[in-house]
């Protein structure tokens, strides 16, 4: 560490850390996975379904990461819970999976501005052609626009988490007052709600597709655990912290759902989704308010995916201090800038990574990201298990039963994504993405305990 600075500074407030939750929860997914993904699987009802159930498993896993950090307000996270519980291979593993799912948000989040302007200005950044990838042709352009809020939110998170904890939470307000506007907005244009028929999608069961909905979960709601992240930041009392988890994701849970109804009930959703729309969402508001509820959503989706990139940079880079400083990572992590006490060689990190996925196309990120819902399965798995572990040790046997109970819920998760013929299993692709990163953390820890 450096001479000057070897203790990050408390300056989160309340509305910072429910921004920072809240911002990272609703992310591009919630305006794009309605039309691509929930609405197919499970139709409107079953989508509504599957998200609530969805994120009552996570407010039941969140009720074990409150109780850790009351217990270990320190930076890190489930890498600490783990560490404390397990020891150390378990914790680098539990950390591995995290900083990939956390780091492939920032990239994600930061090309879904590409795909605001192909729908709200076509034409205006797809210059410069380049090749195509996965069927997602790469123009020069968006790679720019990608990389610019890649730099710029990169440079806000060194200048120290005051300032990125500001903009945090007045881009969540603003999220959230955007899609409540788009909400009323086509409620009040009367929609036939005869167009929510059929409930649920045929391609599969019902149950089948409430399902297909849930293994979603920990990709859609993963945002809650960037709290932990940043404890030693806080300037209140962790206990309140459980209450800002479950506030985050029950708004969360409601704006998502509330994403997905307006998505489906302009017109009959099975004769929408036949169009095959560049953007589901987009499209319907487009027919139902015209241009004003376009930019109004586009508003949404900017503050969203800003709001993302933001809150991940945030979270990656402190949970890569935490593991440098307990030598599972290269020393350098957890280095603290001079002036700003921020790690600032673990956000450059992110950075450059990031600026190099965008070259890849889309798709692939996609792929990429679908191993996001795996990370996060991982991480909640290991944490509730933690909790329940560390309770015993406390003799507090009502808070270790509740971690083992969340730690049978967080394990649906993972049955959905690896059990072949589960609605959630991943895709080859993503398969081969994850073995790929498997095989680069084997070498990592190879590395460190040489």
């Amino acid at each position: 560490m450096t001479e000057k600075n070897t203790q990050l500074k408390r300056e989160l407030g309340l509305i910072d850390v429910w921004g920072l939750a809240l911002g990272a929860i609703i992310g591009w997914g919630c305006f794009v996975l309605p039309g691509t993904s929930f609405l197919p699987k499970a139709g409107p009802l079953g989508t509504a379904f599957g998200l609530a159930l969805g994120a009552g498993i996570i407010m039941l896993i969140s009720l074990s990461y409150g109780y850790l950090i009351r217990k270990y307000p320190v930076s890190g996270g489930e890498y600490i819970y783990v560490r404390q519980a397990f020891g150390n291979r378990h914790a680098f593993v539990c950390g591995w999976f995290i900083v990939l799912a956390y780091w492939s948000l920032i990239p994600l989040n930061a090309t879904a501005i590409a795909m605001i302007a192909r729908f709200i200005f076509p034409g205006v950044i797809q210059v410069g052609k380049l090749y195509s990838v996965a069927g997602w042709d790469v123009y020069l352009g968006e790679i720019a626009v990608a990389s610019a809020f890649i730099i710029i939110i990169g440079i806000i998170n060194i200048t120290g988490a005051k300032f990125a904890g500001r903009l945090q939470s007045m881009i969540a307000i603003l999220l959230v007052a955007s899609i409540v506007i788009v909400t009323v907005g086509v409620s009040l244009t009367g929609p036939d709600f005869g167009n929510l028929k059929p409930e649920f999608s045929s391609s599969m069961s019902p149950l089948a597709g409430i399902f297909a909905v849930v293994a979603y979960a920990p990709y859609c709601f993963i945002g809650f655990d960037c709290i932990p992240q940043s404890a030693e930041e806080y300037k209140f009392s962790h206990r309140k912290s459980i209450v800002i988890m479950i506030v985050a994701i029950a708004i969360a849970a409601l704006l998502y759902i509330s994403v997905s109804i307006v998505t489906a009930v302009v017109e009959p959703w099975q004769d929408m989704l036949a169009g095959e729309p560049l953007w589901a969402t987009g499209s319907m508001i487009e027919k139902a308010l015209g241009k004003p509820g376009v930019f109004c959503i586009g508003i949404a989706m900017l503050c969203a995916v800003t709001s993302g990139i933001n809150a991940f940079y945030l979270s990656t880079s402190r949970l890569m201090y935490a593991m440098a400083n307990e030598k599972a990572l290269a020393g350098v992590f957890g280095e603290l800038d001079k002036k700003h006490a921020t790690p600032k060689k673990a956000i450059f990190f992110c950075m450059i990574l990031a600026l190099i996925a965008p070259w890849f196309g889309r798709q692939v990120l996609v792929w990429i990201t679908d191993m996001t819902a795996v990370g996060g399965a991982m991480a909640f798995c290991y944490t509730t298990a933690a909790a329940g572990v560390l309770a015993k040790r406390n003799g507090d046997k009502g808070q270790s039963i509740l971690g083992y109970v969340g730690c049978l819920a967080a394990s649906i998760f993972l049955i959905l994504s690896f059990v072949p013929g589960m609605p959630g299993f991943l895709s080859v692709p993503s398969f081969i993405c994850l073995f790929l990163w498997i095989g680069a953390g084997i070498v990592a820890y190879w590395k460190r305990e040489k």
